[in-house]
């Protein structure tokens, strides 16, 4: 993978990151491919920096949908973000316009969106000649995750009988 384009997935993984703390660092190491090899960089990320939300929370527009949905969080302490919402459909079907039930014409299907994270790796550990009480140390490894944003409305599958 080029360096530029490592260098993007990074700093666009840096808006899942703010949601898990602010005044966060996180110091990065580039792959063995690249020109930088084994440099890192400390990823500082700017608590004053808000995501451009629109007016409308996500929960009101998943509470107005013809396809409903609620969210349920998962929580992986080696990940980050540690916290990741997912959305699970609250119904097979749609909703009718007319607020009749489901409308059996229509299915309500998961929308799935593609997210950067990061793992915490522990490393090995070598002998401490020392003798103090060794500490721990991690490195972590950007990684992807599919989750579901939302569900909308489609037609259902129909297969054809020959």
């Amino acid at each position: 993978m080029k360096p530029v384009l490592r260098a993007l997935l990074v700093l666009g993984l840096a808006t899942l990151l703010h949601t898990t703390r602010t005044d966060q660092e996180v110091s990065v190491k580039l792959g063995r491919r690249t020109k930088l090899k084994g440099s890192i960089g400390r990823l500082v990320l700017d608590p004053s920096v808000q995501p451009q939300i629109g007016i409308m929370s996500s929960s009101t527009i998943a509470n107005m949908s013809l396809s409903p949905w609620t969210y349920k969080e998962s929580c992986i302490a080696s990940r980050l973000p540690r916290r990741i919402s997912h959305a699970k459909c609250l119904t097979s079907g749609c909703l009718s316009l007319q607020g009749e039930g489901e409308d059996a014409g229509l299915v309500a299907k998961p929308i799935y969106y593609q997210v950067l994270v990061l793992h915490r790796v522990p490393r090995q550990r070598r002998n401490n000649s020392r003798g103090g009480k060794p500490r721990k140390k991690y490195y972590f490894k950007l990684g992807t995750e599919v989750i579901t944003v939302g569900c909308t409305c489609v037609r259902p599958a129909v297969v054809p009988h020959l």
